[in-house]
């Protein structure tokens, strides 16, 4: 069940006293109070800003976080002179209590002796390291109430839970939608094969998504999404009821990222470090690149990971870009995850000086931020930073990466993915690449689907793999229109690109001059005996003579 929001309480000194001492000292107050109420009344379904003189009681029935089969009501209450709302008569040891059994021992309550004084139980609850209740609301409109201790977020449990161990006073956690299951299939293997490596390359033809798979990786693993983590709840694990939407991901939150795209003119003064005037005179002072920059942050943050993408990677002069830093890219030169650095190599930096105060740092290197740090010596490349490139394999206008660097690499291959395409358009990949299509399943969408098949395995197979058309060009086919303009401002010029030098077999692939072509077929030789091709706009035809070229097209 995906979870919607929760609502938590810290329990604090008093109001364990309150909540637990024993029946012979029962007079006095009982009830837990809410002081942060705006945040109260959106989670019980009230406007937050609704006056005092209009709050009213609220009745809620919470099942129990463990044993899901119990059920028992729970009611806020206002207490307007105190401008709180309250949970009243929660001390259990009253007859007449109206505690929540989740909070009571054996529904998930901690086992503790009875505190005989306010300091007594705040002795208890630095024991335990406090405690919090909380309230979940699925999306279906059920309720879950549970309990917890400790002071730090166990592992497993999704980040946006601390404040349910973290947390002073009181709160609502408003619940993200972001799951790994909304990426797409590559995104998800992007993913996946961080598990092994800590370099992945995506390669692939253009419009097969790459660049949209990557951002899509960036962006659930940026700490400042704003769509946040999904979360999911079974009622059924006391231990571990919230499991999260990024729950599989290999690499741990909080992740910092950052985005560079390679060129000719990029070096690696711009990627690692070099030496730029800081507007003293002349001197020259060290500038940290991107990479040496997230580096550094990273260290500096103690925890959790970073991710550089880098896009179109073979555009650059990839060896001199990265310098000895392609070492690192081997994680066992690295600092161990525990911080061991006895198999890791340290870091050189020969542009950049030690200090000349004599300390075990170097000089101040200037960050992007603006701000300037002093590199202990030695030191080691931060384990757990993670780069993520792209390549396109049609471009040969660049060098291919050199294999040292390439083994580096988890390679993914990013090519046309056929299954994706039909769920997208709503079409059945085996009716529209059959040997024969009725003319009522003969949609636009089932011609998009039987098009790419047809000309990506012609390509293949007179080209290579590496020159196949992306299914991204067919994305948005909704009518027989969008079709014949994707075929003439994409679709066509790829292809006429893919075989500039092999006229006769661009003339093999289009049926060029076939007896059994349609009548005013719009691909044909100029002349009888010439190489030239004739090929007509298929935006000036009609939607009917558009689908009889595409059924002959990848039928003959």
């Amino acid at each position: 069940m995906k979870v919607e929001r929760i609502w938590w309480r810290d329990i604090g000194p008093e109001d364990f006293f309150a909540m637990e001492r024993s029946g012979r000292t029962l007079r006095g107050r009982t009830a837990v109070e809410i002081a942060q109420v705006p945040a109260l009344l959106e989670f019980i379904g009230l406007d937050r800003t609704l006056p005092q003189d209009a709050w009213q009681d609220v009745r809620i029935v919470p099942r129990v976080i463990g044993n899901p089969e119990v059920t028992s009501p729970l009611a806020f209450k206002p207490a307007r002179r105190h401008h709180v709302y309250e949970l009243h008569a929660q001390n259990r040891h009253d007859d007449r209590h109206e505690r929540h059994p989740a909070w009571l021992p054996g529904g998930g309550w901690p086992d503790l002796r009875t505190p005989q004084s306010v300091d007594d139980a705040k002795a208890i609850l630095a024991e335990i390291g406090g405690l919090h209740i909380y309230v979940a609301c699925t999306e279906s409109g059920q309720y879950f109430a549970g309990s917890t201790t400790g002071t730090r977020l166990p592992a497993g449990w999704p980040a946006s839970c601390e404040p349910l161990f973290t947390g002073v006073d009181s709160g609502v956690i408003t619940v993200g939608r972001g799951s790994l299951q909304s990426l797409t299939p590559l995104a998800r293997k992007i993913l996946d094969a961080f598990r092994d490596r800590k370099s992945v390359l995506v390669y692939g033809p253009p419009a097969t998504g790459k660049t949209h798979a990557v951002a899509q990786v960036r962006q659930i693993l940026d700490e400042a999404w704003t769509a946040g983590e999904a979360i999911d709840i079974d009622p059924h694990r006391a231990d571990q009821p919230f499991t999260s939407g990024f729950e599989s991901s290999p690499i741990a939150p909080p992740v910092i990222t950052d985005w560079v795209t390679f060129h000719q003119e990029y070096g690696y003064e711009d990627f690692v470090v070099g030496l730029r005037p800081t507007g003293e005179g002349i001197r020259l002072a060290p500038f940290a690149g991107r990479l040496l920059d997230l580096a550094i942050r990273l260290d500096r943050q103690g925890r959790g990971s970073s991710l550089l993408v880098i896009d179109e990677i073979n555009r650059g002069n990839v060896p001199k870009i990265l310098g000895d830093f392609m070492t690192y890219m081997d994680d066992s030169y690295r600092a161990a995850p525990n911080g061991d650095t006895r198999s890791a190599i340290p870091v050189n930096l020969p542009k950049v000086q030690r200090s000349p105060t004599g300390d075990p740092v170097t000089e101040p290197i200037w960050l992007i931020s603006g701000d300037s740090y002093m590199l202990p010596q030695p030191w080691f490349f931060p384990h757990d930073l993670h780069i993520l490139a792209t390549m396109n394999s049609v471009d040969r206008a660049v060098a291919p990466l050199d294999s040292a660097i390439g083994r580096r690499f988890e390679r993914i291959d990013a090519y046309a993915d056929l299954d994706f395409l039909a769920r997208h358009l709503g079409v059945s990949l085996e009716v529209a690449t059959g040997p024969e299509v009725d003319a009522e399943h003969w949609t636009p969408q089932a011609a998009a689907v039987a098009l790419l098949a047809y000309l990506n395995d012609e390509i293949t197979e007179r080209l290579g793999q590496d020159y196949e058309l992306g299914h991204l060009y067919f994305w948005k086919i909704a009518t027989w229109s969008d079709l014949k303009r994707v075929w003439d401002h994409d679709v066509w010029p790829q292809i006429r690109d893919r075989f500039g030098a092999r006229p006769d077999q661009l003339a093999d692939l289009l049926r060029v001059n076939s007896r059994q072509a349609p009548a005013d077929y719009p691909f044909r030789t100029r002349t009888l005996t010439g190489r030239a091709l004739a090929v007509d706009s298929l935006m000036e035809r009609s939607d009917e003579d558009a689908a009889i070229t595409f059924d002959f097209l990848v039928r003959g």
